[in-house]
């Protein structure tokens, strides 16, 4: 007695893969997409690339910003120290 294949059976692993050339091609491409990332991330100089664009926003923007907040600070503590000795002494 001979097995005979029913419609509802899962997919033998032959039947599943379209050929072999294709799995082949799809690790291939894979392969050459991984090893294309390699190469950038390596020839990429971190330094340069990420650490100098972060020091120049902190340069131009955020120091900037810190020494108004500390200038408006300084002013306020002046105007409330000129308040209180005008109107409470």
């Amino acid at each position: 007695m001979a097995y005979k294949k029913k419609e509802d059976d899962p997919p033998t692993t032959d039947e599943s893969k379209t050929s072999d050339k294709d799995v082949d091609g799809d690790n291939s491409l894979v392969n050459i997409l991984i090893d294309f990332i390699k190469d950038e991330l390596l020839k990429s100089n971190i330094r340069y690339e990420i650490v100098k664009p972060i020091l120049i926003y902190i340069l131009y923007y955020l120091i900037p910003f810190i020494i108004l907040l500390m200038f408006l600070n300084f002013i306020t503590t002046i105007i409330a120290v000129y308040i209180v000795f005008k109107y409470l002494l």
